[in-house]
């Protein structure tokens, strides 16, 4: 089949899902900005061997006319280029694939945005999403539950599980085995609360506790060391700043156990990475992923991103555990099924699905939505 791969910025992520997608059909993979300011990745070399290109939205509608796909696989339906993208598949009876990773948790919106939704996710033949709870929302907007498939989100995950095994200590002379997140330092992120958490967890452990390693970067720094400093653990919280892709295998296979403390997240692909690299991990129930990635007691926990007491038992439950490597080869099992082929055969069957209820052109209000908020993009 020919598919055009659309998102606005072509990251790690976004590059692994592209090269399995390509190994059975021909992509052409479009960005609208080469680069993220969210993330800071560096991927233009990579970017220009996969033959992404980057693309205004009058560009892409010759483009894609030229290229003539069997469907377009849009990320989302909020941002001016997604509607740009949506407005044209319209406009040239191009079958539009919706990929989202929207829940209900993750929605900030009232009831007249919920009803413009409803109109758009019209524009679109089937949808690729993330998980359970991100089906059920989409279905919620009146979106056919047939024509829902799940596994938008995932990662490479033999780059983060290549150096679990036999990995060295990393050059960062971290004691082992330490508490892991990564994680931007952002308000939704909750990084003082997992701090608070730490704390604790350190108050209540006193003998042969683990300390607490971040990786990130954001606003929210120097508040998160200065929250360190209060609760008296600042020399156990250690800050490491922005990691890049190819230094965080390391990272995870050091670690004891993953912490994701997120008030609210769409997914969580970090937690993906942290499984992946075989590790018991703790999420919170904000975050989209842990119904589909986490079987308490299995191979982690959930926690409320409210509750720092009931964190920080789950820490001193994790970090006594004897059943913690048990546990850590459970997450590489459940894990093993949201790799990068979930992503293709996801994308693949959606575009069937597409193909099959394709018109010439859809007449729908929320063609007019789509045309006057994206008017002018």
């Amino acid at each position: 089949m020919r598919i055009a791969l659309l998102f606005r910025s072509y990251g790690p992520y976004h590059l692994a899902r592209l090269k399995a997608l390509r190994k059975d059909h021909a992509l052409l993979a479009v960005e609208w900005s080469p680069v993220d300011a969210d993330y800071g990745w560096e991927e233009s070399e990579k970017k220009r061997e996969a033959g992404v290109i980057a693309l205004s939205a009058k560009e892409l509608a010759a483009k894609i006319a030229g290229f003539s796909p069997d469907a377009v696989a849009i990320p989302g339906y909020s941002e001016p280029f997604a509607l740009a993208a949506l407005r044209r598949c319209n406009k040239l009876g191009i079958p539009a694939v919706l990929m989202s990773d929207t829940h209900a948790g993750s929605i900030r919106g009232h009831a007249g945005r919920e009803t413009l939704k409803r109109q758009l996710v019209g524009l679109y033949h089937s949808a690729l999403v993330a998980g359970k709870p991100h089906a059920e929302y989409l279905a919620s907007l009146g979106f056919r539950a047939e024509k829902i498939l799940t596994g938008y989100d995932v990662v490479d995950n033999r780059h983060f599980s290549a150096r679990a095994a036999g990995s060295t200590p990393n050059n960062e002379r971290l004691p082992q085995p330490y508490f892991f997140c990564c994680a931007r330092f952002v308000t939704k992120k909750n990084m003082q609360f997992l701090v608070e958490a730490f704390a604790e967890y350190r108050r209540a452990q006193k003998h042969d506790a683990w300390d607490l390693v971040i990786a990130g970067d954001g606003p929210l720094r120097d508040a998160v060391a200065l929250c360190a400093s209060e609760f008296s653990v600042g020399p156990n919280v250690h800050i490491l700043g922005h990691r890049s892709y190819a230094d965080l295998p390391e990272l995870y296979a050091s670690a004891g156990a993953f912490i994701l403390p997120s008030i609210v997240d769409e997914w969580g692909l970090v937690v993906n990475e942290a499984m992946a690299a075989g590790l018991p991990v703790l999420v919170s129930n904000g975050a989209g992923c842990h119904r589909d990635l986490v079987e308490i007691g299995v191979n982690g926990f959930v926690f409320d991103p409210a509750k720092a007491n009931e964190l920080a038992g789950l820490m001193g439950d994790i970090a006594t555990s004897p059943r913690r490597n048990e546990m850590g080869e459970a997450s590489r099992r459940i894990i093993a099924d949201w790799d990068v082929d979930r992503f293709a055969k996801g994308l693949t069957a959606a575009v069937d699905l597409a193909k099959s209820s394709r018109s010439r052109r859809r007449f729908h209000i929320g063609g007019a939505v789509a045309a006057v908020l994206s008017l002018g993009r």
